[in-house]
């Protein structure tokens, strides 16, 4: 019998075309970033450094014909205020409030917080489409992004203004390393131009903006797997060279010689003490729950960052290719290893900002992201679980970030710098009392008791705090017990015998006591150590004058009128 062929069945509908969500994944990262840190924009100024980089410098941040002068000058130099203090070179930074500054002033920080946020997105962004550019599906791009976006070490950077400086520092390693791989593969001169151009801007926001080179070096011979390509390319390295020599002798001009790596100690001293803030750093990666707007390296920061070591071993191991765990490793370490330089400052927050970039890319190759998509539950759900506990630590870290006293009471418990928080707590009580016209009596008095209660806790935890006995002792002298303050005044000054405060002090002191011989000593060394503290060159001309010599008492007033017109001079330059 013959076989009968079997026709086949006609289907009366064609097979429905997968839907490419991929599209609304920058959508995504949008939302959640706006969302989750919108509420920041009701924040007050946090008094650490944004008073000083901001409201203070107000009238050199609000003209944009000031540009140019940002990058011929340090960081913290304000208009008016003279001063041989000239420590960081931060002139994108300072460029970034100069546009800000355009919308309202200084007057109100909801402008600054916007862009704190809208930075923060941008990086955000920036990495997402280098994770794709890298080899990364669009789902594995989105998932390491959307962690960044949310992860709780982040929010030092976003919520606190100045925070941005490694924000924006991280933007421009991200577009340099577009610019560099589209280059790579299309030779195009316009992806050379982004790549220099992010490079330079890097070292204009901060100078560890020069570890960029080694990045690019490395990645070409490990990720690319074509170091040679610099041979070919040898034009490239020479450029690299002009714009770092150019950046350099800026650096230097506006800095005037006071850049000084380690704050005078011995370099290897200090890398010694700071070596135990790498578990710290490593720790808040993977276990982000002891976070401190001053952080310190204690028992639990190093237990945490054991813990996170191993966690982040494994995730390592998941990378089956050694190249790119070596270069995603040498990123996070080469980008932490400046903070090591710096002493007798807290490991803060922002920092592991551009590091943790680095490990995210690395992961970013694991064999569990190479065919990542939503029918790996198990992995879909973990990561889902992650982002959940990163949103609710963020939401719940955000308030500290509200105003001065919320930010500062966070740092007075919890970490080795406890006593210097109990101090700036003080401080803005202190000023409280000394500035705000709206206290009452009965106010000021309580404002004043505050500023003393709490720099006493300050040398109850530690006695050496720095400026804790001197404003102990301002709060004692204020309170009517000036012979009770004298020796804290004097604590200060052997403590901390660069610290300017106790010997105006003591020479107030001396001078109420109508003992004002002893208070010469005072005055002329404030003016030893700071030749711009004006009212040194006021006491000393009239204690002369009242001495009948008239001589040296018009040597003090020619030299006082002398900086007050040069201070003068240069503020109306910029106004």
């Amino acid at each position: 019998m013959a076989q009968q062929k079997v026709k086949p069945v006609k289907s009366d509908s064609k097979s429905k075309p997968k839907t490419n969500y991929s599209r609304l994944y920058p959508i995504i990262l949008i939302a959640v970033v706006f969302i989750l840190y919108g509420r920041t924009l009701h924040n007050q100024y946090l008094k650490m450094d944004d008073t000083d980089l901001i409201v203070d410098n107000e009238v050199f941040i609000k003209h944009l014909k000031n540009i140019p002068q940002a990058f011929r000058q340090s960081c913290f130099e304000i208009p008016g205020h003279l001063t041989d203090n000239k420590s960081y070179y931060r002139p994108m930074l300072i460029v970034s409030f100069m546009m800000d500054a355009q919308v309202h002033g200084a007057r109100g920080s909801v402008t600054f917080h916007f862009m704190n946020i809208l930075y923060h997105l941008l990086a955000c962004l920036l990495l997402y489409y280098l994770l794709l550019k890298l080899g990364a599906n669009a789902l594995t791009a989105l998932a390491l992004s959307f962690l960044f976006a949310v992860h709780p070490v982040n929010v030092h950077a976003v919520a606190w203004i100045p925070g941005r400086n490694d924000i924006l520092l991280s933007i421009f390693a991200l577009l340099s390393m577009h610019g560099l791989i589209d280059y790579y593969k299309n030779n195009k001169s316009s992806s050379l131009a982004l790549h220099l151009f992010a490079y330079a801007a890097a070292l204009f926001t901060k100078e560890s903006g020069v570890i960029l080179l080694s990045i690019y070096f490395v990645f070409m011979w490990l990720w690319m797997k074509d170091l040679a390509f610099y041979k070919r390319k040898i034009f490239i390295p020479v450029l690299y060279v002009v714009i770092t020599i150019i950046w350099y002798l800026a650096m230097t001009a506006a800095l005037k010689g006071h850049e000084n790596i380690g704050g005078g100690e011995s370099i290897i001293k200090v890398i010694i003490h700071n070596l135990s803030y790498l578990f710290l750093y490593i720790g808040k990666i993977l276990l982000p729950f002891n976070l401190n707007v001053m952080p310190g390296a204690d028992n639990m920061a190093i237990i945490l960052g054991l813990i996170s070591m191993v966690g982040l071993a494994f995730l390592i191991y998941k990378i089956k290719d050694i190249r790119k765990i070596l270069f995603c490793l040498f990123w996070f370490f080469i980008f932490l290893a400046p903070t090591l330089l710096v002493p007798e400052l807290p490991a803060y927050e922002h920092r592991d900002y551009l590091p943790l970039i680095g490990l995210l890319i690395g992961i970013s190759q694991a064999v569990f992201f190479k065919n990542f998509s939503f029918k790996n539950r198990n992995l879909l759900y973990s990561l889902g679980v992650v982002a959940l506990v990163f949103i609710i630590v963020v939401f719940t870290r955000l308030p500290v970030y509200a105003d001065r006293f919320t930010f500062w009471n966070d740092g007075t418990e919890g970490t080795p710098f406890a006593p210097s928080a109990c101090v700036n707590v003080g401080q803005l009580y202190q000023d409280m009392y000394d500035n705000d016209p709206e206290l009452n009596p009965a106010q000021k008095k309580d404002a004043l008791k505050n500023a003393g209660e709490w720099n006493h806790k300050a040398i109850l935890l530690d006695s050496t705090t720095l400026r804790g006995n001197n404003n102990y002792g301002a709060y004692l002298y204020l309170s009517g017990n000036p012979d009770a303050a004298l020796p804290y005044f004097l604590k200060e000054i052997k403590f901390h015998p660069t610290n300017d405060d106790p010997y105006k002090n003591v020479g107030i002191y001396y001078k109420d006591k109508g003992e004002p011989d002893k208070s010469v000593y005072y005055w002329k060394k404030l003016i030893e150590m700071n030749r711009y503290y004006l009212t040194a060159y006021e006491e000393l001309a009239n204690y002369y004058a009242r001495k009948g010599d008239m001589a040296k008492a018009a040597v003090y007033r020619d030299e006082e009128k002398t900086f007050t017109d040069e201070a003068q001079k240069n503020y109306n330059k910029i106004k």
